[in-house]
C-alpha cells in the first residue's frame, strides 16, 4: 500500500514538473504559443495515468487486498515502466519538435 502511494506521489511530482519545463522550455525557444506538441501532453499523462490511476487502485487495494495476488506486483511495475518509457518518448518527441528537428 506504501508502495503505490509513494509511486502515486511521483508521478504527481513529475506530472507538475513536465507542466512547468513545458512552459519554461517554449517560452526559452521561441515557440509558438498556440502550436501543438506532444511536450504539453506529458503533463495530462502523468498527471491522469501515473497521480489520478495509482490512487483508485490505492483505493481498490484498501477493499479489495490486490496485493496478495502474485500478479500484483507485475502490474506494477510493468504499468509504471510503461508510464515512464510513454513519458520519456513524449518529452523526446516534444524537445524535438521545440528545437524544429526531425525525429525519424
Amino acid at each position: 500500500m506504501r508502495r503505490l502511494f509513494t509511486a502515486a506521489f511521483a508521478s504527481m511530482i513529475a506530472g507538475v514538473a513536465s507542466g512547468l519545463f513545458y512552459r519554461e522550455f517554449t517560452k526559452i525557444n521561441g515557440f509558438p504559443e498556440g502550436e501543438a506538441t506532444q511536450l504539453g501532453l506529458v503533463h495530462t499523462h502523468l498527471l491522469v495515468l501515473g497521480f489520478i490511476v495509482l490512487l483508485i487502485v490505492l483505493l481498490l487495494e484498501k477493499v479489495f487486498a490486490l496485493s496478495e495476488s502474485r500478479l500484483f506486483g507485475w502490474f506494477f511495475w510493468l504499468y509504471n515502466a510503461g508510464l515512464v518509457l510513454t513519458s520519456a518518448m513524449m518529452i523526446w518527441h516534444g524537445c524535438l519538435t521545440v528545437l524544429g528537428q526531425e525525429s525519424s
